[in-house]
């Protein structure tokens, strides 16, 4: 069985519906309880990618069945980890130890290594029992540990919420929200993304990456992008009024295809500003707006590193639980392809 590479931007449906079944089988593993993803979603996305998008996928199929996938992608346009990357690699579980994932990575890691990728990074769950120890034989580095976390609503912490949002620091910050959208104000955007930029705060354990950085250029690409996906979200950013700069933010998605289900992107409080209830609050009023105008929504889904002690203690209080336990990793390129040469 040979690695076959696919274009999902091009290929036909006859060619991409077996790759879109293997998805579905490999989500129902992850999330047994959740909706599938529709072929008119998942189709759309894959043919009408974000132009800087750049993505490497390769299948090993039996007859018409997709039983192996590798998945790499990057962004063109990221200049702090030009050489870095993301990867997906999947086999159905009749076909473990076949050999099939190491024919699969060392055809995507021949590839990609040829187009300047020499770093990429990986995740493992405690779902797929074989990947923590495929990881450590190809190489790969240990990075963190975390967890997906969940808040179901009939299980939420009210008081904690009531609390939060009574001791807010209204003296100090006014929450400002955005919907689906920005404002064409560039200074603003820039604010924004300076918001954003807190997330480099967050733990990274022994990963090795440069500072993410957002432009004003990518806010406004992210926003039609997500619009053209059909995906929704709302910002929640903490202005100082002495300042006028965001001191925290967070920010919560959801796609109508799923109208159960709410993802929390991303929460950060700037250092500077923390101890004042920052972080609480802004989760509280997010939630709450939930309540008010997203009725169908009874549960957040969440990341969290297990190194990152505050922002879990809010999350632990307002009820989220361990849904799936992580792990990630970083793979040198040029490493794991001297191991994967040496097997054949």
């Amino acid at each position: 069985m040979t690695p076959q590479k696919i274009d999902l931007k091009t290929a036909s449906d006859t060619e991409l519906l077996p790759l879109h079944e293997f998805w579905l089988a490999i989500r129902a593993e992850l999330l047994p309880d959740d909706p599938p993803i529709p072929w008119s979603e998942r189709s759309k996305g894959w043919r009408e990618p974000p132009p800087a998008l750049e993505r490497r996928v390769y299948i090993i199929k039996n007859n018409q069945e997709v039983i192996g996938l590798a998945d790499a992608d990057w962004r063109s346009d990221d200049l702090e980890n030009p050489e870095s990357g993301w990867l997906d690699l999947y086999v159905a579980p009749s076909h473990y130890q076949q050999g099939l994932g190491t024919k699969l990575l060392r055809t995507m890691l021949e590839d990609i290594y040829a187009h300047g990728r020499r770093k990429l990074f990986a995740v493992t769950t405690n779902i797929h029992a074989g990947g923590q120890p495929f990881a450590e034989k190809i190489g790969a580095k240990f990075g963190q540990e975390e967890h997906a976390n969940q808040l179901l609503f009939s299980e939420m912490n009210h008081e904690y919420i009531k609390r939060s949002l009574e001791n807010a620091p209204t003296d100090k910050y006014e929450l400002v929200w955005y919907e689906n959208t920005y404002t064409d104000d560039e200074t603003e955007l820039q604010k924004i993304c300076d918001a954003f930029a807190i997330m480099n705060t967050a733990p990274r354990g022994d990963l090795e990456f440069n500072d993410w950085v957002m432009t004003p250029k990518k806010l406004r690409e992210e926003a039609e992008e997500n619009q053209k996906q059909d995906r929704q979200w709302w910002l929640c950013l903490a202005k100082n009024l002495e300042t006028g700069v965001y001191d925290g933010f967070t920010e919560t998605g959801w796609h109508p295809n799923r109208p159960k289900i709410a993802v929390q992107y991303g929460t950060g409080v700037d250092p500077k500003a923390r101890g004042h209830g920052l972080g609480a609050w802004l989760k509280a009023a997010m939630i709450q707006k939930m309540l008010l105008e997203r009725p169908s929504v009874d549960r957040i889904r969440t990341g969290n590193a297990d190194s990152n002690a505050p922002m879990l203690k809010i999350n632990h209080t307002l009820g989220f639980k361990p849904f799936i336990a992580r792990a990630e990793w970083q793979i040198d390129v040029a490493k794991t392809l001297e191991i994967l040469r040496a097997r054949v």
